[in-house]
């Protein structure tokens, strides 16, 4: 039952914050049906690509989860991709249980 319960919250918690970084950057928010608790690990990895001239703006975060800290450093490390005049760029990466108590 406990984890049950943790994916829940982890699912509650996800939605808020990936709406949250939706609405700092000016994006429209999306319903993300694509979250379903079970798949919901214990961190989230979100990233938003930099914006380029000649390009359109992009109109939605990137996210992924994953069960360590160091997983979603090195899953950002892969998939962020800079240019030298592109900006904008986010990324955030954000522990779900944080404020829960052992399962």
């Amino acid at each position: 039952m406990a984890t049950v319960l943790i994916e829940q919250e982890r699912l509650i918690v996800a939605e808020r914050i990936l709406h949250e970084i939706e609405r700092r950057h000016g994006l429209p928010l999306s319903q993300h049906p694509d979250l379903q608790p079970a798949v919901i690990d214990r961190f989230l990895a979100a990233y938003l690509p930099e914006t380029r001239d000649g390009e359109p703006a992009p109109n939605a975060i990137e996210y992924a989860f994953t069960s360590t800290f160091s997983e979603a450093i090195d899953l950002l490390s892969r998939v962020v991709d800079e240019t030298p005049g592109g900006w904008g760029a986010a990324a955030y990466v954000h522990d779900l249980d944080m404020g829960t108590g052992p399962g």
